[in-house]
């Protein structure tokens, strides 16, 4: 790839025109899991270092897109992060409440199955004495992170050669499977879905880190409280 010549996003009809395109979406998601890999591997040598190791792979999935935006020698506004109307904020609320009540169905059946959803597994991250590092990704890095990479980066980008209801279908399924639980496939792809609409609704990833760190919390919150009622009893 060549540096090229400063680019700013261009809006026409309300749509947002990005330098990038598919071939730079493939360098940041080989590169992110190539990145991912490499973590992954420290894991299993150093286990102690987990949490640690979380905060890099988070970094690292930054890494990439910082790349091309140099080479594209774009402005961080072309990632979404300009100005939001409150009432999409609004409507993601609303929009994330109809996904809690499948994702509700879909974990009833789960432990219908006898298979233990997402929340379980958090339970036992409550046992780590790094717990707070661990809460602090969570809840802070992740949301941010996550949605420069998967909206502000890759949907843009996707939205250049499909149309938008492709590239967030594309862009949630790739946000799912980052997360690396197949347990929490189907809740975190739905929560992709709302996110993106709501990228593509208000045309800034702001609303999106803001319901992200919300949803995030309450997931922390909800098994914190958890975990204190079981000590409890």
């Amino acid at each position: 790839m060549q540096i090229e010549k400063p680019i700013t996003p261009i809006v026409e009809e309300n749509v947002i025109i990005v330098p990038w395109s598919l071939r730079e979406i493939i360098f940041v998601i080989v590169a992110a899991l190539l990145l991912t890999i490499g973590a992954v591997f420290l894991v299993v040598q150093r286990p102690d270092l987990s949490n640690y190791i979380m905060v890099a792979i988070e970094l690292g999935y930054l890494l990439p897109v910082i790349v091309v935006l140099f080479i594209k020698k774009a402005k961080p506004i072309t990632l979404g992060l300009r100005k939001f109307k409150p009432e999409n904020l609004a409507i993601g609320c609303g929009l994330i409440f109809g996904a809690y009540i499948l994702i509700f169905v879909h974990n009833v059946i789960l432990l219908a199955f006898g298979i233990a959803p997402q929340g379980e597994m958090l339970l036992d991250l409550f046992e780590q004495e790094d717990f707070a590092l661990l809460v602090f990704v969570g809840v802070i890095m992740a949301p941010f992170i996550e949605e420069i990479f998967f909206r502000g980066f890759v949907y843009s980008g996707l939205k250049q050669k499909y149309n938008w209801k492709t590239a967030a279908l594309i862009s949630s399924a790739l946000f799912a499977i980052a997360h690396m639980q197949l347990v929490a496939l189907i809740p975190t792809f739905l929560m992709g879905l709302v996110l993106t609409y709501l990228y593509q609704r208000s045309k800034s990833i702001w609303p999106g880190i803001i319901l992200h760190l919300i949803v995030n919390s309450f997931a922390f919150g909800m098994v914190y409280l958890l975990s204190w009622m079981e000590k409890l009893l």
